[in-house]
């Protein structure tokens, strides 16, 4: 596992010539994670922006149908998993730390708040079910971290639905810098990835059981709860 060094306090895309901002704007374009620095050897990741501005896919809204509401969305983007939850009657909250992803989705009549999952949430313990999807198990640079803080956010019978790496054996974390087609680079910010082993490990120590998981069109997706709090004998 590749250990992150210091970054600046940037979030994903965000800072510099503001590359994710601009390809939302457009609702269209290709964006490329990469590692910030020779010395990460992690492969770069491709995005196709058009696929986070439509709506979301049939499987998608399947994994969806599956949860109880309310339904928080770490790293909402546009919108398009808060539309489809809403389709299915769940009534769902998304968190984005962009202002653009959050603008698009309160235009589709979403509800979307513009901040981070580190920040103070509404309904802190009281989610039936938070996702993790697109990458977003990656946020802040710590798996560990973002584990523990929805840990702190959902109820004690909830469901948290992480999407992982296809690949197994995946499993580091490092600053990144997100640029588009054009050459317009963000800040750095600290990002991770990793397959199921390595999230299956976090979630032990995190207070987390793996209760199910699926493998769906070439996409992994783990589905964990609450682990219960141990008993305390009686002195």
């Amino acid at each position: 596992m590749t250990v992150a060094a210091a970054a600046p306090a940037a979030v994903f895309g965000q800072g510099d010539a503001e590359p994710y901002a601009r390809a939302l704007q457009l609702g269209a374009g290709k964006l490329t994670l990469r590692p910030e620095g020779r010395h990460y050897h992690t492969e770069a990741v491709e995005f196709d922006v058009s696929g986070w501005c439509e709506d979301a896919n049939g499987l998608e809204r399947s994994l969806l149908a599956s949860l109880r509401g309310p339904v928080l969305d770490v790293g909402c983007g546009p919108g398009r998993l808060l539309s489809a939850a809403r389709s299915l009657g769940l009534q769902a909250l998304g968190l984005d730390t962009s202002a653009e992803a959050v603008r698009r989705a309160v235009n589709r009549g979403e509800q979307a708040l513009e901040q981070s999952v580190f920040a103070a949430v509404p309904h802190t313990g009281d989610w039936q079910s938070i996702i993790l999807l697109d990458g977003n198990i990656g946020i802040g640079g710590s798996i560990t971290a973002l584990l523990r803080r929805c840990r702190q956010l959902i109820t004690a019978r909830g469901t948290l639905l992480v999407e992982v790496e296809a690949d197994e054996y995946l499993d580091t974390a490092y600053p990144a810098v997100l640029e588009d087609e054009y050459g317009n680079r963000s800040e750095p910010f600290r990002w991770a990835r990793t397959g199921g082993p390595g999230l299956a490990a976090r979630a032990d120590t995190g207070g987390w059981t793996v209760t199910h998981i699926q493998r769906l069109q070439g996409r992994v997706f783990y589905r964990l709860s609450p682990a219960p709090e141990p008993t305390r004998s009686r002195t």
